[in-house]
């Protein structure tokens, strides 16, 4: 699903398409970092168009030292479930989303590591939610429902979406931050702040990772 613009500029009705919109929860939290990154339409793929969360997942630095998000119980499989089991505590992740055009997915993707390499998704996560294995990359693209708090710059969207997401199905670990990482983080949740992103869940749960400073 994607916002129009009309000539003005100005966001109106969205239109449902076939691509999913982006869910940002780490550094990309920033769209001046999404602009630096998303360089073939920025204006498009770069601008904030709502502030959503994932219930029943877990976000956390990983070993490698970057964000993570861990599923639900019941999706959880390999590293995922060796460190987390079937806890069902109750667990909630925001993010931003974005509408990324189809070429800066692609550089995304090389972002984040993507095996466009690997093989089919296998086991109890099914391919519509999990098409690839992670490989021999850094992260998988998962598509996942989301619920949607807030739509920016006027437009009536609907309360949920499914999303692209990236996870690190190989470190599941808890870690702490590389130190490049700390700026650009917190840069991410200065800029989500100022459009939304809860300050009790900051201070809750990236807080514990990321310092201020």
């Amino acid at each position: 699903m994607t916002a129009t613009k009309s000539r003005e500029g100005e966001h109106q009705q969205p239109e449902t398409q076939a691509r999913p919109l982006y869910f940002a929860y780490g550094s990309n939290l920033s769209a001046t970092q999404m602009r630096q990154r998303c360089t073939h339409a920025p204006d498009h793929s770069a601008t904030p168009l709502a502030l959503a969360r994932l219930d029943g997942w877990k976000w956390i630095i990983c070993n490698r030292g970057y964000a993570n998000v861990i599923p639900p119980a019941k999706y959880r499989f390999g590293r995922m479930e060796q460190e987390w089991g079937h806890s069902t505590e109750d667990g909630v992740v925001y993010g931003i989303l974005y509408d990324l055009s189809s070429k800066d997915e692609c550089l995304l993707d090389g972002y984040e590591g993507v095996d466009q390499q690997a093989t089919a998704g296998q086991g109890q996560v099914s391919r519509s939610m999990r098409p690839r294995e992670q490989g021999r990359g850094d992260y998988a693209k998962w598509y996942v429902p989301a619920t949607v708090g807030k739509w920016f710059m006027g437009v009536d969207g609907p309360a949920t979406a499914t999303v692209l997401l990236y996870v690190d199905e190989e470190s599941a670990l808890e870690g702490a931050p590389n130190a490049e990482y700390i700026p650009r983080m917190n840069r991410g949740i200065e800029e989500a702040t100022a459009l939304g992103l809860p300050v009790a869940w900051t201070d809750t749960v990236i807080r514990k990772f990321i310092p201020t400073t």
